[in-house]
């Protein structure tokens, strides 16, 4: 199925130069990738909003956890990845 699509001079430019520079073998190549990016990258997001999502359901259920201040988060993340590298090993 062939379309044409009016790209804009800003667009081409960016394609002649991914083509020249020998990144893809032709401006069909570029537009390609550019639409496989688009749809990694909406795939991305969906992922990102379901950790997302999981993570405020948890924290609604109580599931969190509490620190009196940055310093002590931070001691409890390494304290808490020590022992998981401990558990591993």
């Amino acid at each position: 199925m062939s379309k044409t699509y009016t790209r804009g001079e800003d667009a081409d430019a960016i394609i002649a130069r991914q083509v020249a520079k020998g990144n893809f073998p032709s401006a069909e190549a570029v537009v390609r990738a550019g639409v496989r990016m688009i749809e990694e990258y909406e795939a991305d997001l969906v992922r990102l909003q379901a950790k997302i999502d999981t993570a405020d359901a948890a924290y609604q259920r109580g599931e969190c956890r509490q620190s009196s201040d940055a310093e002590a988060m931070k001691a409890d993340i390494i304290s808490r990845g020590e022992e998981r590298s401990r558990r591993k090993t």
